[in-house]
């Protein structure tokens, strides 16, 4: 009998600590506990042969203790529960701000009632003057409706508010929250049997998700990436030692036992990374394959990746997983736009040319050690599958487990010593993450420095005062600087990523920051009440003379040299965000006509349009989109003119009326991609001379 190729699946299951005195100001643990941390592992149920690892934070897995014993609950939910009647206008922003945050193709569209409010929301001024109080209760039920996972939605009870779908009351508000509480509830103990009954193997990250080469010693950036670095460098191993020893304790107290292996937030690993890894006891670990491929040299055949490797040091061994960049991918970002049975067959297909090409390699034999690592987050990519990914895994999970030549494994069971022997040890691990293989997410960028800065010196202030502390306040100091140390404030700053909630983690970051200067009685420096970077104002630039630009939608065109320019906060850098699409906008007028250019980071997709709204001194709006224009004006006779949409540039002409010298029209952007609407400016709206 043939021997099947191993497969083995990783989930990172994480969220960062976003806990601000007794509120999360992000709703992200609630949310994808209700929509993911229980439907994944659910559906693996419905498998028993099949076998998956989940790896849990602990930052995550506090938070949802508080929620669960009510100790907290988030920005989101507090604004759900407030009396539609009694919204302020400020909630009013927040709830137009927030509560369309999800995928609109799969959680808004198909829900007629949620996506009429989502469309009146793009003009968010408009939207709040002419929102009645059951609009206001109707958009607080459905975006905490749709976000409850496909397992609880044949529940008789939420089953009847989606057939419902309009009309909601408080009552039914309540339900929908007390709901997403019951599923959180049941996330644990779901995974703690299913590791009981050996289908399931719970792994760990360090304790607030930092990444632990740069904790080390920030320097270690330098390995993979040139860049300029804080100075003096960041250097915390006490610190990344107990984010680790913290975490595996915190894993003992939970689940009743140590965890095998230990996934480092994004899969960051350095020689210093894994000899801390080695003397805590962590028997396997993973990263990326573009990891191995750096630090071997030469480069060997492209079916190595599928054999575990081995690290040995004065004190111990730990045996390295490396993840199939593009499998891994493919599930996180190119299956969600398949058919659910084409997007499995073609996995399994990619995994029998794998099995061929290990057996025309290696032999036969080969197969029994080597091992297809599959690790992804376990909560982001679903929204963007038709019904949270159910169909997909279902369609997946049924082909791995009827099989005979595919086969999957726990990462224990992949990661053996026996199994690791196959091919020669690794004696030394070039720096670097499961992105690029580098650290340039996290650092390097003026503002990524600049938080590794604040970060350097509160903890150097710590150390200082420790003498003058108490035990109780010191312990307090400390774990606000070992909460500011975890990944995802970087994450969000330096321009390769951009969100609406951006804002939020500077300020969370920096309030951390605060918080332990004032633990130890010491006023905080001005620069942590400084937002970092993110907080640039728009921009309005005046045309200096009147212009008749050429429309031609090409990206090069000299005709609008002397336009004005309005530039949004967020491109004063290099745009790399796939949700973001505006880089600057220019324009122009000459006697009859006003001209818009919009000048876009990226080709504009099928589903994706820019909306403008004048609001004075006349009222009209239009959007574009890929092969549409649509056209809303009063007066009647005004007129407009497209030009074609070529690569990243968009043109248009309106005709008014009356001469518009010296005055200053005003209007509004919305931005609506995949699954965001962006309004610029972020509040009020824009005034743009015209000469």
């Amino acid at each position: 009998m043939s021997l099947p190729l191993k497969v083995a699946f990783l989930w990172h299951q994480h969220q960062p600590y976003y806990k601000k005195q007794n509120e999360f100001i992000l709703p992200w643990v609630r949310l994808h506990a209700a929509k993911d941390y229980y439907d994944l592992p659910v559906i693996a149920t419905e498998f028993p042969s099949l076998k998956q690892t989940f790896n849990l934070v602990p930052s995550l897995l506090m938070q949802l203790a508080d929620y669960c014993s009510g100790n907290a609950r988030d920005n989101v939910q507090r604004l759900s529960l407030i009396s539609a009647e009694v919204l302020t206008m400020l909630e009013k922003q927040e709830i137009l701000r927030l509560f369309f945050l999800c995928n609109a193709e799969n959680m808004i569209a198909p829900f007629e009632r949620y996506r009429d409010l989502w469309t009146q929301s793009h003009n968010p001024i408009k939207a709040i003057a002419e929102f009645t109080v059951q609009d206001w209760r109707d958009l607080q039920a459905w975006y905490n409706l749709t976000w409850i996972g496909q397992s609880e939605r044949c529940n008789e009870k939420i089953l009847k508010l989606f057939e419902k779908g309009k009309n909601f009351n408080n009552e039914d508000i309540a339900l929908i929250l007390d709901t997403h509480k019951d599923i959180m509830s049941n996330v644990l103990p779901l995974m703690q049997r299913m590791q009981q009954n050996g289908q399931a193997e719970i792994s760990i990250s360090p304790l607030y998700h930092p990444i632990v080469p740069l904790l080390i010693n920030s320097q270690a950036a330098l390995e993979s990436m040139e860049c300029n670095l804080p100075s003096p460098p960041f250097s915390r191993p006490d610190d990344a030692r107990m984010q680790i020893e913290r975490s595996i304790n915190f894993c003992n107290k939970v689940f009743g036992k140590k965890p095998n292996g230990m996934w480092f937030s994004e899969g960051s690993i350095s020689d210093a990374t894994l000899e801390m890894a080695i003397e805590a006891g962590i028997q396997w670990t993973a990263s990326d394959e573009d990891v191995l491929w750096a630090s071997l040299s030469p480069q060997r055949h492209w079916t190595e990746k599928y054999f575990p490797r081995k690290v040995t040091s004065e004190n111990g061994s730990i045996n390295l997983l490396f993840r199939d960049h593009e499998l891994s991918d493919a599930i996180g970002f190119v299956y969600s736009r398949w058919q659910a049975d084409q997007a499995a067959l073609d996995f399994c297909n990619r995994l029998h040319h794998i099995r061929q090409s290990i057996i025309e390699q290696y032999g036969e034999v080969a197969l029994h050690h080597a091992v297809v690592p599959v690790i992804l987050d376990g909560e982001n990519c679903w929204e963007y599958y038709y019904r949270n990914g159910e169909q997909f895994l279902k369609e997946l999970y049924a082909r791995l487990s009827e099989s005979t030549d595919l086969t999957t494994v726990l990462c224990s069971e992949a990661a053996s010593d026996e199994h690791a022997s196959f091919l020669q040890e690794i004696s030394h691990i070039r720096a670097g993450s499961w992105i690029n293989a580098n650290f340039k997410i996290w650092i390097g960028h003026a503002d990524d420095n600049a938080a590794w800065s604040l970060l350097r010196d509160v903890r150097e202030k710590v150390d200082e005062q420790l003498q003058y502390l108490n035990t109780e306040t010191s312990a307090k100091a400390l774990e606000h600087c070992y909460i500011a140390e975890g990944s995802d404030w970087f994450w969000w700053y330096g321009d390769e990523h951009l969100s609406e909630n951006q804002q939020d983690f500077d300020e969370l970051f920096r309030w951390n920051i605060a918080e332990v200067y004032n633990i130890m009685g010491i006023t905080p420096p001005e620069e942590v009440f400084k937002p970092i970077g993110i907080q640039k104002r728009d921009s309005v630039t005046p045309p200096l003379s009147k212009i008749t630009p050429l429309l031609t939608g090409e990206i090069k065109s000299e005709t609008w040299d002397n336009s004005g320019v309005y530039e949004p906060s967020h491109t004063t850098g290099a745009m790399h965000a796939a949700n973001v699409l505006l880089r600057r906008i220019r324009y122009c007028n000459d006697d009859n006509f006003l001209y818009f250019r919009f000048e876009l980071t990226r080709p504009i997709k099928k589903a994706e349009e820019i909306i403008v709204y004048c609001h004075k001194p006349m009222q009209y709006s239009f959007s574009i989109g890929m092969g549409k224009t649509h056209l809303h004006i009063d007066p009647t006779d005004q007129r407009i003119e497209f030009a074609a949409i070529i690569d990243g540039v968009a043109e248009a002409s309106i005709a008014y009326i009356n001469n518009l010298t010296d005055l200053m029209p005003e209007f509004n952007f919305v931005v609506c991609v995949e699954n965001e609407i962006v309004t610029y400016p972020r509040n009020g709206s824009v005034k743009l001379r015209l000469l």
